[in-house]
């Protein structure tokens, strides 16, 4: 193909790029509509939005290009979009802002000579991005949104695989359309529909989910009870769960531990979704900030009903897998009800901690019977 080397005033962001799909449906959300990368106040923001998804990257290409020039040109469509190349426009179009020389008014790019299909498209900006390394890898859930794109181009299962070196298998791609479906059920169960950004360091909670998904509809149980068990994960996902814990209700399924999936289920009858309009201002706060209040409220942290029931749940679980381990058992057992002693709140006195209490006590006054010489 030939390379020509175009002002940068001729060329669009292509605003369907797979490397910031999450977030430039973020910015459409903040800024009430979508944005035209032909008017010039709209390419400055998704100029901006591209300068900012890494900005240690952005500022180590922002250094090559400015030493070595540009040694990687784009490709763009037979009318001006970028198809890749968009992030490079936008370091060089930075570079003129900062520089004011005219060398950085140009961009150099192949032109697909005419028209072609959604499909063809898609192949094509996949095939670059997706289907070789590259400097800058794609966010695990810009690529699950990308995988969705070319499913609804038409393209079948078989084709997108064909299409990406390193997918395998069509049921791949399968399962990492079912997580896309399962991350957007959860943004809407926290009242944050296609804010991705509030599970991008989370894939790997909802690959685990989607473990436990599989073992429970194996194992044929009650569409409710499954319901009600992502429903759980979700809650302890939105609070911070690490998602190794997550691991432990597969076991409880696998297990067949009905003790603890029955917390599980008395959990989810507790919860309802967050609604958008239930969201708390502190929730829209920036991240760097949000993290910086949450450094001063860590000591003050209460354990929420949800985690509490997991938290059940998984003594049950822990009984079974220390099974031959009794005495490490009736340890773990005397230091959690040591502090209770001195325990000033009112939380001990309802009917139902009364009931407990005297539960432990007749397994304790059993014990005794039992052991005692």
């Amino acid at each position: 193909m030939r390379i020509y080397r175009l002002p940068l005033d001729y060329l669009y962001y292509n605003i369907r790029n797979g490397r910031f799909a999450a977030e430039y449906r973020e910015l459409v959300k903040t800024e009430g509509g979508s944005l035209k990368p032909e008017l010039k106040q709209d390419a400055e923001k998704i100029k901006n939005l591209l300068l900012s998804l890494d900005k240690n990257e952005t500022e180590r290409t922002y250094q090559d290009i400015k030493i070595r020039g540009q040694w990687n040109c784009g490709l763009i469509t037979d009318d001006g979009y970028v198809v890749d190349g968009n992030r490079r426009m936008s370091i060089i179009s930075k570079l003129y802002d900062d520089t004011g020389s005219d060398t950085w008014k140009y961009i150099d790019v192949a032109r697909l000579e005419e028209p072609i299909s959604a499909e063809d498209l898609w192949k094509i900006e996949a095939g670059i991005q997706l289907g070789k390394d590259e400097i800058v890898r794609y966010g695990p859930i810009n690529e699950l949104l990308k995988l969705r794109e070319g499913k609804n181009t038409g393209l079948s299962l078989k084709e997108l695989v064909t299409t990406l070196y390193g997918y395998e298998s069509e049921s791949e791609i399968e399962e990492r359309l079912d997580r896309l479906t399962l991350i957007e059920q959860y943004l809407i169960f926290i009242g944050k529909p296609e804010k991705y950004s509030e599970a991008k360091n989370k894939v790997e909670h909802f690959i685990n989910l989607q473990s436990i998904i599989q073992e429970c509809k194996k194992r044929e149980y009650d569409p409710d009870l499954i319901s009600g068990i992502k429903k759980v994960t979700f809650q302890l996902i939105k609070e911070g769960i690490p998602h190794l814990e997550i691991r432990k209700i597969r076991q409880m399924v696998e297990k067949n531990l009905t003790d603890a999936i029955s917390e599980i289920s008395v959990a989810a009858n507790d919860l309802k979704p967050t609604k958008p309009s239930d969201v708390k201002p502190e929730d829209l706060i920036d991240d760097e900030v949000k993290d910086i209040v949450n450094e001063f409220r860590e000591e003050e942290k209460e354990i929420s009903v949800t985690e509490a029931y997991f938290i059940n749940a998984k003594d049950i679980l822990d009984v079974d897998l220390n099974q031959g381990k009794e005495t490490l058992l009736l340890s773990r057992a005397e230091k959690n009800l040591r502090p209770l002693l001195d325990y000033k709140g009112n939380e001990l006195s309802t009917p139902s901690s009364v009931e407990t209490i005297n539960k432990i006590f007749r397994y304790a006054e059993e014990l005794k019977k039992k052991y005692s010489k």
